[in-house]
């Protein structure tokens, strides 16, 4: 019984939401007379976890009925009806949620119920209310039901010399609802082909953005001056970024309309804008297209003035680290620090503390006071896979720096069975790594034997590396070198 659906929908209720659920229950309205409260009680000794034992439909009728024998029938039907009780009450929870649908539903009764008049000055609010919340994912889905709402209303008060300003606005509005939709697939569809290696291309809704002349639609739009024209454009530019990404004049686009449109936006659709554009960044920066570094430093401090930090209760740690190596690498050391102490109490409590180490791991290599580095990275606590590979990274350029040779080839040696044996780590990210500490290995051995040749190969080889984490840092010793053995 423990693990059925009634149970595990149960699970997920709050104190107050089962105090509110109990109250839902008690109503004659929904229960249709029958008195659940028992039933729920005896479940409720269990909340919330539900994994006793003893939790079996034998021992709930026993409880509900002392004395008498066990009927499977009278629980089944006890679970069955709860249960019915139970999903009311989510769609209730869901609708109460949703300020938009709740009042939409009630237009549309009024409508059902010829109360045209109700049901026209419902539509005018809760256009008001759409308009105050700004463009939110579903803006321009709700704005076409509304289109639609007033025309049936004009369609009805034989008012048709009105209908065609509101059939021209539905079709704006669903042409733009789904311009959002499409580029959200593009994106989603990109992920998976990073992740995946599945195919991109090879699917209808590509095809479909692929053959559409978007470039003259949107000039149209500007022409005939379409309010929304600058939202068309991004979307669409947003769509660009994935299927051409090669193009930058996409990214410095939809930066600049992101940038002139940012308060018609609340804040989910903000934060999800200047996600993307720091994402194209970094994707440019794996790629070794350092123009992108500065960029995504002004799109961080950005963020961090507008409060872009986190959509749901904590800042994600990558993002954390992400900033304080972004800035630490532009040398703005100073900026770093004031940033570490501001925001590291926005991380969720647990990792604020092997956090803060890595992010001042980060910072004293930068102003290679390398004794601060090995002290911090000793104080972090692994919390994922991805701290492991920043901190073998930090250790291996630290043991280089400090000439540790026999310390740096024994981590070199353990750092590559850490990658070729675990199997959590995605593979591109893997590969590049192995080839990093390959490359720091023919440094270091060609850096002993004071080997010309090996270091020019070895130089023109990691210039070609784009991928190549710590790229810039290991040119910089490499060229160290050359130049000692060329003097």
């Amino acid at each position: 019984m423990n693990n059925s659906k009634l149970i595990n929908v149960l699970r997920t209720f709050s104190k107050n939401e089962m105090k509110e659920f109990e109250k839902f229950i008690s109503s004659p309205f929904f229960n249709g007379g029958r008195n659940y409260i028992p039933f729920l009680n005896q479940l409720k000794k269990f909340y919330p976890v539900f994994d006793d034992e003893k939790l079996t439909p034998e021992y709930v009728y026993s409880k509900l009925y002392p004395g008498k024998e066990f009927n499977k029938q009278i629980i089944w039907n006890l679970t069955s009806s709860l249960l019915n009780l139970v999903e009311e009450y989510l769609m209730y929870v869901s609708i109460k949620k949703n300020k938009f649908i709740r009042e939409h539903q009630i237009a549309e009764e009024f409508w059902d119920r010829k109360l045209t008049s109700y049901y026209y000055k419902k539509l005018n609010d809760l256009e008001a209310t759409l308009d105050k919340m700004g463009l939110e994912d579903n803006y321009f889905r709700y704005k076409t039901q509304l289109e639609k709402g007033k025309i049936s209303y004009y369609f009805l008060e034989d008012a048709q010399h009105l209908l065609f300003e509101h059939i021209v606005k539905e079709g704006e509005y669903t042409i733009l609802a789904f311009m959002k939709d499409i580029s959200d697939v593009i994106g989603s569809l990109h992920t998976s082909y990073t992740v995946y290696n599945t195919r991109f291309e090879d699917n209808l809704s590509y095809t479909f953005i692929e053959n559409l002349q978007m470039e003259k639609i949107i000039e149209y739009s500007y022409e005939h001056n379409f309010t929304y024209a600058p939202i068309l454009e991004m979307y669409y530019r947003m769509i660009m970024l994935v299927i051409d990404e090669e193009r930058t004049e996409h990214f410095y686009r939809l930066k600049e309309l992101f940038e002139q449109n940012f308060n018609l936006f609340p804040y989910a659709e903000k934060y999800t804008w200047i996600t993307e554009l720091s994402n194209y960044c970094i994707v440019k920066l794996n790629r070794g297209d350092n123009e992108f570094r500065k960029i995504c430093f002004e799109l961080d401090k950005f963020r961090l003035r507008e409060g872009l930090l986190f959509q749901g209760k904590y800042m994600p740690k990558l993002l954390f680290v992400r900033i304080v190596s972004n800035a630490t690498f532009l040398y703005e050391t100073e900026w770093a620090k004031k940033y570490i102490e501001e925001y590291i109490h926005l991380l969720k409590p647990a990792y604020q503390k092997p956090t803060l180490a890595l992010s001042y791991a980060t910072l004293y290599f930068k102003l290679k006071d390398y004794d601060k580095v090995m002290d911090n990275l000793s104080k972090v606590k692994f919390m994922d896979l991805i701290d492991k590979v920043y901190v073998k990274s930090f250790y291996l350029k630290t043991y280089y720096e400090l000439n540790e040779i026999e310390t740096l080839l024994n981590y070199i040696d353990s750092t590559k069975h850490f990658f070729n044996k675990n199997i959590s780590i995605g593979s591109q990210l893997k590969e590049n790594y192995i080839r990093f500490t390959g490359y720091l290995y023919k440094l270091v051995m060609a850096k002993e034997n004071n080997d010309e040749f090996e270091i020019d190969k070895l130089l023109k080889t990691v210039r070609n590396d784009l991928a190549i984490p710590n790229g810039e840092w290991l040119l910089e010793k490499i060229e160290e070198v050359n130049h000692r053995v060329l003097v």
